[in-house]
């Protein structure tokens, strides 16, 4: 994952290397606007445990339950692997479920399946759009099985009249994909979390390195007038010092769970310390960022990229409609040729990826959406930190990237 401009010449032919960054970045515009956003969010939840990561937050609810070997957890064969890991890593087997064209689970399929040692289902809100919950959180009910919301893309939202988060017996939340944070999760749950163990602070020089690292990518793009030409003199100054220094991209893809890896498990064995919160600075973001301007920036940004794509050859949204109750995490973007597409678009730098890698014991299972998503929904930056000129530029990209593609007629098509 690669925030900088890359070198000219490396993306695809005619084609302008852009250089955005794909999650929200450190800015003085973070502290503008309203503090509390009109859609509630899993923030405003009386009892919020700050963790790590939204992965360490699914590990501490499956904790929470005493889930461990010979119990089986239901999850979507849409995902990404970060999300199955933590089950395997308490040592219960995950078992998956197949979605339907909406991203809700496929719930005949799942009345269907034999839920003998069945102790939770993680049920996740695709892109931001809050999915319905209610009929799900019945079927829970009827069965004893709890339910865990997935809300690492909705950290704002209400899903059928009820603000997401509070369907769940416990909920998770990513506050790298909405927050200009290098690392942090949550976990809360509709029945409190006393009793579970307190976490402890991460080290001093962790605290200080993510600290640094979101002022340097903020630097970088531009984001603090009038720290900019100091900070980054500091930085380079630092890196002429410690030319070993991991790059604040590699840190903050490894943060969000979207780097690609073959060993998911032993990747987040160490990277969980599910004995561990999020740093001080992660969790005063939580607090004290201007949530207004993220719910309206991300709206505004969806709609635009809903509106400028649907004229482009080989691609449509996935989802046009946006629902009063969303503030997206990303534009989901179905492409008919996905394979030379995603290589060119990720050159090109337009801030985008997908869910292509997956668990490996995922099934195939017929009425299942989730495994051609994985291929053909390409998950595009929206967030608060692109402007209308971000988003024309990265059209314009798209535009030109699909034109150069031999891009089949429109079969297969996929809608919500």
């Amino acid at each position: 994952m690669s925030t900088n401009p890359l070198p000219p010449g490396a993306g695809p032919a005619n084609v302008a290397v852009l250089g955005l960054p794909r999650l929200p970045i450190l800015g003085w515009n973070a502290f503008t606007g309203a503090r509390r956003s009109a859609l509630p969010s899993l923030l405003d939840m009386p009892d919020v445990r700050f963790t790590t990561s939204g992965r360490a937050a699914i590990g501490l609810a499956l904790r929470a339950m005493n889930v461990g070997p010979g119990d089986r957890v239901l999850v979507p064969t849409y995902h990404c692997p970060t999300m199955v890991a933590p089950v395997v890593a308490v040592g219960a087997e995950p078992v998956f479920f197949p979605i339907d064209r909406s991203g809700a689970p496929d719930l005949g399929a799942l009345r269907a399946f034999d839920t003998s040692g069945i102790r939770a289902i993680i049920a996740a809100h695709y892109f931001g759009i809050p999915q319905p919950m209610m009929t799900l959180r019945t079927f829970c009910d009827e069965r004893r099985i709890a339910l865990i919301e997935d809300c690492a893309h909705a950290l704002f939202g209400i899903a059928d009249g009820r603000p997401v988060g509070q369907w769940g017996d416990y909920a998770i939340a990513s506050l790298t994909k909405f927050l200009p944070v290098m690392e942090g999760g949550c976990l809360v749950s509709r029945n409190g979390l006393r009793g579970m163990p307190r976490l402890r602070q991460q080290p001093f020089g962790s605290q200080v390195k993510s600290f640094a690292n979101a002022l340097e990518l903020g630097a970088r793009h531009h984001r603090l007038r009038g720290l900019n030409t100091l900070l980054m003199r500091t930085f380079g100054l630092v890196d002429e010092l410690r030319p070993a220094r991991n790059s604040d991209a590699a840190a903050r893809a490894r943060a969000s769970g979207e780097g690609r890896s073959r060993d998911w498990l032993n990747d987040f064995i160490p990277e969980s310390t599910l004995g561990c919160t999020s740093t001080v600075w992660a969790q005063w973001c939580a607090h004290h960022v201007h949530r207004e301007r993220i719910v309206a920036l991300r709206r505004r940004n969806y709609l635009h990229l809903a509106e400028i794509t649907a004229n482009i050859g080989g691609v449509w949204p996935l989802r046009s409609a946006l629902p009063d109750g969303a503030a997206p995490y990303v534009f989901p973007l179905w492409v008919e040729n996905p394979e030379p597409a995603y290589i060119a678009m990720r050159k090109a730098g337009v801030p985008v990826f997908r869910w292509d890698e997956v668990w490996p014991s995922r099934p195939t299972l017929s009425t299942d959406c989730g495994r051609e998503w994985a291929t053909h929904v390409f998950q595009i930056g929206c967030h608060q930190d692109l402007s209308s000129s971000d988003l024309s530029r990265m059209s314009e990209a798209i535009a030109q990237i699909m034109s150069q593609a031999s891009a089949p007629a429109k079969t297969m098509m996929v809608k919500a």
